[in-house]
């Protein structure tokens, strides 16, 4: 009996160290599984990326295969990664801009038609959706896209075609009282093409109060609340040649002075407007920042589930994303999803992707950057890109983090073998 019993203490302890070995075995596999993964760079679709400081290491990754010869890429007539401030330069501006203040009339919009001593035709009167308003005992006028002056001679000649006044004896005045919302139509080189809603009342603006006054000043339906109501011009965007169309009316606008301080050519704008921003060959950093035609701020979404954060509460993310300021760069991302820093002997060689939409394209890149190069790269905006829009960063562990996991999985699988070895014993 004692010699069986021995015996099976024997079998215990090789059925054990066969559990240790096999744990082993796998833990090894996973560690040179990874380790065969790690460091490769994502492909892209193509080596002409809408932000040239993605490109940099794509390029070498690549090994340059494929894409354009070099002296078709439309990059090389633009200036190198890196490059801060730059702007395309655009026409010779002539004498003067095409700035027109005065305002037109729109849909919605409510004026006010003064007759001394006739109270049946003084009174506030609406635009309505089809571009005429209504008077009394002489019939409809058109009045969308006049001026105020404009549209008080076309109501007095309404009344004097009517018989209702002599043109000798009428006393007429026409006052606007409040300029109404338009739709306009944005395409081309904006973040968000489309049709949309400009100069927004609230509900406070239309009690009797603002309704008793006479004169408005809508800064809201100006080219700047279109551009800015589109998203905002991108930076491949030709600012210096935007065309406004209106009806069979065509005007090109420049832009430029909204990043470089000199005029600009501002228009007042109606129901139905259409502007169209053209892409230029080239990315322009100038262009990414806050202003009258670019987007305020922009929302990242960042994921930081590794070391030395152990869950995006602990790593200061919020729930959904963070805002940050246009022209922020993928390295202001990474230090407010708490990815830089920490122990150098794990976290030196952290690494972080870069995963944005290319709205030329529209296809989805991601982006792979050393993190300690980031910091310590003299030339670093060359690879460092400005963020878009609803671009995600995302950071990975380095390999010294990566094996301290691999070797806690082994540690766990050892000692739960053990423990199913003891509780079948039992």
């Amino acid at each position: 009996m004692p010699f069986a019993r021995s015996k099976r203490v024997s079998n215990s302890s090789r059925a054990r160290r066969l559990s240790a070995r096999r744990a082993l075995a796998f833990g090894l596999v996973l560690a040179s599984a990874g380790c065969a993964r790690y460091g490769q760079q994502p492909r892209n679709l193509d080596r002409g990326l809408f932000n040239p400081e993605k490109a940099t290491a794509a390029e070498e990754y690549e090994g340059q295969k494929g894409g354009l010869a070099p002296d078709h890429d439309p990059r090389s007539i633009c200036p190198p990664p890196g490059t801060p401030n730059f702007i395309l330069p655009g026409p010779t501006r002539k004498s003067g801009s095409k700035r027109d203040m005065t305002m037109r009339y729109s849909i919605g919009d409510r004026f006010n038609i003064a007759v001394p001593g006739m109270e049946d035709f003084t009174g506030d009167y609406v635009i309505g959706p089809n571009g005429r308003v209504i008077l009394p005992f002489a019939g409809e006028v058109s009045a969308i896209g006049t001026t105020n002056s404009e549209l008080q001679k076309r109501v007095e000649d309404s009344y004097i075609k009517a018989g209702i006044f002599r043109r000798d004896g009428l006393r007429l005045a026409v006052r606007p009282v409040q300029y109404a919302p338009v739709n306009v139509y944005v395409q081309g080189a904006v973040f968000g093409p489309g049709r949309s809603v400009i100069n927004n009342l609230k509900d406070s603006d239309k009690t009797d109060k603002y309704m008793t006054k006479f004169g408005d000043a809508p800064l809201d339906r100006f080219v700047p609340s279109g551009l800015h109501s589109a998203g905002g011009v991108r930076p491949d965007a030709d600012v210096s040649r935007i065309t406004l169309i209106r009806g069979s009316m065509k005007l090109e606008l420049d832009w430029r002075g909204a990043f470089t301080g000199e005029d600009v050519d501002d228009v007042a704008l109606i129901e139905g407007d259409r502007l169209v921003v053209p892409e230029s060959p080239c990315y322009q950093s100038g262009l990414v920042r806050p202003s009258q035609i670019t987007p305020p701020g922009i929302r990242v979404f960042s994921s930081n589930l590794t070391q030395p954060a152990q869950n995006n509460a602990g790593s200061a993310i919020t729930k959904d994303s963070n805002s940050m300021p246009y022209g922020s760069r993928f390295l202001q991302a990474l230090i407010i999803s708490n990815c830089v820093g920490g122990a150098r002997a794990s976290n030196a060689e952290r690494h972080a992707v870069l995963i944005s939409r290319n709205p030329k394209s529209q296809q989805t890149e991601v982006v792979q950057r050393s993190i300690e190069e980031l910091v310590r790269s003299a030339d670093r905006d060359s690879i460092n890109p400005q963020l878009m829009p609803d671009d995600s960063v995302a950071c990975y562990d380095s390999k010294t983090t990566d094996f301290r996991e691999v070797m806690s999985t082994i540690s766990g699988t050892f000692i739960n073998a053990t423990s199913i070895h003891g509780y079948r014993k039992w």
